[in-house]
């Protein structure tokens, strides 16, 4: 039985971005330091390895499983690719392989949109771009969305 991802809406208008490959944000980043945060506590998640990302911009820092980890291969964007971390300029905002009704409820409360290859019918629903966190409360949310995703693959609990 799976809990629903439960959000808090999203304060403020929706960030620009683009709909065309690569998919990024355009405005609304966070501050480095809350970025940085973010990044220090999703490659820290027990056999998360920080590569480069197999399908992002050059610079961006996927998320992988280790090798020897066991896995839901269902939770992957690629290979053992679960998420990637955006550079400069579109600073902090990231795509995450989600379950569909979590893609959902991220999508309902403001926390991103669909990435373009869904959007043309090349991907299914669950692959989002979630936001760049603004600030300190919006860091948990974001890792709480991360989080989601890394139980998806790995069916660990780790404290968000």
């Amino acid at each position: 039985m799976n809990i629903l991802l439960s959000l808090p809406k999203r304060m403020g208008p929706k960030p620009q971005t683009t709909h065309g490959l690569p998919h990024s944000q355009v405005t609304q980043h966070g501050p480095d330091h809350i970025v940085d945060q973010m990044r220090e506590w999703a490659f820290s998640l027990p056999g998360v390895e920080n590569q480069d990302s197999l399908v992002s911009v050059p610079g961006a820092r996927a998320m992988v499983m280790h090798q020897s980890s066991g896995c839901n291969r269902d939770g992957f964007m690629i290979g053992r690719e679960f998420a990637h971390i955006h550079p400069h300029p579109d600073n902090g905002s990231m795509h995450v392989q989600l379950r569909e009704d979590d893609a959902v409820e991220v999508l309902k409360k403001g926390w991103g949109e669909h990435h373009t290859l869904v959007l043309k019918g090349r991907r299914p629903v669950g692959l989002v771009m979630v936001f760049s966190p603004r600030d300190e409360a919006e860091l948990a949310v974001v890792k709480s969305i991360l989080k989601r995703s890394y139980d998806t693959v790995t069916s660990a609990q780790v404290a968000a």
